[in-house]
């Protein structure tokens, strides 16, 4: 399957080891963002993807096009301008201090960028899948006309469409956040979001041992109000000893498919939450069981939080022998 992700690649500046950001004398330099992270995960799980963005014409903006290169994905889609790339900071929680996320993106390639930018109709040629966040409708009006007239083109195209929820306060308040996804939602055939997105864009104030059931119920109820297909979700929560558990579910208009609950030490939550879309998206490209599909992008999720960095490129290969019940070595040599 052919899979398009239309998102910004950002330049990501990290702390060393767990040190917050008033503390760092260095600060480590790799590309990020939620469609970058999924695009990269989903070449190295074996699908057939390509990039379509707009990105600063300076060595910073090829750098990240080499590096999505390097992990196998198509960047031809990809516009340059003469606009500064977006980066974010990022402090890596530890114990009972969480992780911090500092954004810096404005007059970036894509805020900038119009709506007319780009040719669907090239884009979209040959594409069975679109992926995108809701990052991208949050950047500017012009990147939420987009993505509108994008999903359109997709809709008169018969081209499968995925949203990752991705809610960042930062960027939209809940209402405006709500108020666009109402009206992209109709265009979308699958929902993807993890317990932070649905916990902050409807502003709710609840226990830990409530949030899977909050989060299930709200999902599902999407499917009285939109043509949605499918919707899924993850829920991570960490004790502060740094040990997490993750737990998700698939919820379709013939059944309901709930996660075993998956445990590890974490060492870096970020990005999990794209991990998981990312093979959620695989597991169904390879039109696995439901509740296979479910097992294997919670799994997935848990193990990218066995990884420092935003970054995870773990195969299809590696995360589903982890869900096999035989043994496992723990030295592979």
């Amino acid at each position: 399957m052919n899979i398009l992700c239309f998102g910004e690649p950002l330049i990501r500046l990290a702390t060393t080891g767990y040190e917050r950001l008033e503390d760092a004398h260095n600060l480590e330099v790799t590309y990020g963002g939620g469609e970058t992270v999924v695009a990269a995960s989903l070449a190295s799980q074996g699908e057939n993807v390509a990039f379509a963005s707009k990105v600063s014409a300076n060595r910073l903006g090829t750098n990240s096009l080499m590096m999505l290169a390097r992990c196998g994905v198509d960047t031809s889609r990809v516009l340059r301008s003469n606009e500064r790339m977006g980066l974010y900071y990022s402090e890596r929680g530890r114990s009972i201090r969480p992780s911090i996320v500092t954004y810096d993106r404005s007059g970036t390639a894509m805020a900038m960028a119009s709506h007319t930018d780009f040719d669907w109709d090239r884009m979209l040629n040959g594409v069975d899948l679109f992926f995108f966040s809701g990052v991208t409708p949050a950047i500017s009006e012009e990147m939420y006309t987009a993505c509108k007239e994008g999903l359109y083109a997709c809709r008169g195209r018969g081209i499968h469409v995925v949203c990752d929820l991705n809610y960042r306060s930062t960027m939209l308040e809940p209402s405006v956040a709500l108020e666009r996804m109402h009206q992209l939602l109709p265009n979308i055939d699958e929902l993807i979001a993890s317990e932070d997105d649905i916990l902050s864009i409807t502003s709710a104030s609840i226990s830990r041992g409530e949030t899977f059931d909050y989060c299930h119920t709200k999902l599902k109820g999407l499917f009285l109000d939109y043509p949605l297909r499918e919707a899924c979700f993850v829920v991570r929560q960490s004790d502060r000893y740094d040990f997490g558990s993750f737990r998700g579910a698939l919820i379709t208009r013939d059944g309901e498919y709930l996660s075993k609950t998956q445990r590890a030490a974490i060492t870096d939550l970020s990005s999990s939450g794209s991990i998981f879309a990312a093979s959620m998206v695989h597991a169904q490209c390879c039109k696995w069981d439901p509740q296979f599909c479910i097992d294997y992008a919670t799994m997935a999720s848990a193990y990218k939080a066995t990884v420092a960095g935003d970054l995870c490129f773990a195969t299809e290969t590696e995360l589903a022998s982890l869900l096999a019940d035989t043994a496992q070595p723990s030295i592979r040599q």
